[in-house]
């Protein structure tokens, strides 16, 4: 990869970081809004305030994930420039339209794809729990 196209990718990591960092946490919003009240009185009430919780800690946990890969990849960039760009697995190089895509990636599509577990991917038989 040229020095150039390296620095394309640093500017747009750069970039997303900002954007990521002015993007406030989502709010979890407690069960009880009333300290002298136990629970929720009404339980529909109830569902739909546990899973608002569950939703906005996944959406921070993504965005704390977001931010340290790419976290990671500019001081790769900074430490190691030649490895920039090169899936950690196969160590070939990652295309640039993935990198242009995603360019915090450390892994090719086929390498993501092998260390992703099947989503949507049905039984072959009825036995089978994997």
């Amino acid at each position: 990869m040229t020095p150039t196209a390296r620095a394309g990718h640093r500017l747009a990591l750069e970039r997303l970081r900002r954007q990521l960092l002015a993007t406030d946490p989502a709010r979890i919003e407690p069960n009880r809004r009333d300290p002298a009240t136990t629970g929720v009185a009404d339980e529909d009430a109830q569902a739909l305030s546990e899973m608002l919780q569950v939703l906005a800690s996944q959406r921070n946990r993504g965005q704390a994930d977001l931010l340290g890969r790419i976290d990671r990849a500019l001081r790769k960039l900074d430490d190691t420039p030649e490895d920039y760009g090169m899936c950690e697995s196969c160590e070939e190089e990652i295309p640039q339209k993935r990198l242009a895509l995603m360019p915090y990636a450390s892994l090719c599509a086929q390498c993501q794809a092998r260390s992703e577990p099947r989503v949507g991917g049905g039984r072959r038989s009825l036995t089978d729990y994997r």
